[in-house]
């Protein structure tokens, strides 16, 4: 008699809902709602996840005789929303649910929940090299050639200012809206978004930036470097550091209100600081500890918005989520495609997860998994 061999289950098989795309996934992004995720690739391709689940790992809870189980996922997740976007290189989210998303050709449009194309913002026929959107003011920044563009949605006026010889390749809008970042290759700079727009802070850049982020109270800004670290501004004084001696560069970074800490990738652990005490004088102050140090560089990192946790993805493909101050973490998935990118819902109850072959998945935990 033939034995067929059953493969055992992972936590990852019973949280997790997937997706598989053509090429390497790129960017997700949550709707303001958390209702949509949109998931853009390599390829240009974007496509939009629907959040709503008939199977809920909540409702597949089984407890017998005090054990509690999860039961696996019966039927398949609900397929992707196809959008016409074939050449995407930019995302975020926009208002009332919709996204925003950066074509190749330098467009900048509006997609609905349904997928479909709403309209051009900002638009005129100069292309634009990036953007981002504050879902707070509903403010959008753009950089078109050597002018910083930005529009009020809620009293449609356009502002722009000459930016010179800088050239910025990401920028960044804080959460309140007041102020921006943009970063180029060899420069990262902060104005106000207000009427003048008026320039703050400038500094050299050692390497090409990456990834570039606020925290939530909008004092302290982040630059991820392609090579050498990463640079850490105090925005009310102008003080920075430089942090180097990463291994892998620092694609993305992470700021996490309830544990008052910032995270970064590109290390053989899931780098740590506590801003109660910024590592402003050598990179061991302030430090934090999160989940185990390994021989795997995290390729992506994303701090919960509402518990100390931070999870990471390897280039292993492996993916984990660590209670920050400690060495305590959870493995959710052992294996797979070097992680690309991560990031958590809102309200802390989805988990996004992108890799290079592919495979886009939404990790849904139940309310007792992080007590």
């Amino acid at each position: 008699m033939n034995q067929q061999t059953i493969p055992n289950i992972t936590l990852f098989d019973l949280l997790a809902r997937t997706w598989q795309s053509r090429a390497a996934i790129e960017r997700l992004f949550f709707n303001s709602d958390d209702t949509l995720l949109a998931i853009s690739s390599a390829d240009g391709s974007v496509a939009l996840a629907r959040l709503a689940d008939n199977e809920p790992p909540d409702s597949r809870i089984v407890v017998d005789d005090r054990q509690t189980t999860i039961r696996p996922r019966e039927g398949r997740p609900s397929p992707l929303i196809k959008t016409r976007i074939e050449g995407g290189q930019g995302l975020s989210a926009g208002g009332n649910g919709d996204f925003m998303i950066l074509t190749a050709n330098g467009e900048l449009l509006r997609i609905n929940r349904s997928g479909e194309i709403d309209a051009k913002v900002l638009a005129d026929k100069t292309p634009i090299s990036a953007f981002d959107h504050c879902l707070r003011t509903d403010l959008t920044a753009a950089i078109v050639h050597d002018r910083l563009r930005l529009q009020s949605i809620e009293s449609g006026q356009i502002n722009e200012v000459d930016l010179g010889v800088t050239t910025a390749e990401i920028i960044a809008i804080s959460d309140d809206g007041a102020r921006i970042a943009l970063a180029g290759t060899d420069m990262l700079a902060v104005r106000r978004t207000d009427s003048d727009c008026q320039r703050l802070h400038a500094i050299q850049l050692s390497a090409r930036p990456l990834s570039l982020t606020w925290s939530a109270d909008g004092r302290w800004l982040a630059c991820g470097l392609l090579s050498g670290g990463f640079c850490l501004m105090d925005t009310e004084t102008g003080r920075q550091v430089m942090l180097g001696d990463f291994p892998g560069p620092v694609a993305s970074l992470g700021w996490s209100p309830p544990s008052s800490g910032f995270f970064a990738s590109g290390a053989y652990r899931i780098a740590g600081w506590s801003m109660q005490t910024p590592p402003f004088e050598n990179s061991a102050t302030g430090a934090l500890a999160a989940g185990r140090a390994g021989f795997v560089i995290a390729n992506a990192i994303a701090a919960h918005p509402q518990k100390p946790l931070v999870a990471a993805g390897y280039a292993n493909g492996r993916i984990a989520v660590a209670r920050i101050g400690s060495s305590e973490e959870l493995t959710i998935r052992n294996a797979g495609g070097p992680v690309t990118v991560l990031r958590w819902s809102a309200d802390g109850r989805h988990l996004a997860a992108g890799d290079v072959l592919g495979s886009a998945a939404v990790i849904t935990f139940p309310e007792q998994i992080f007590k």
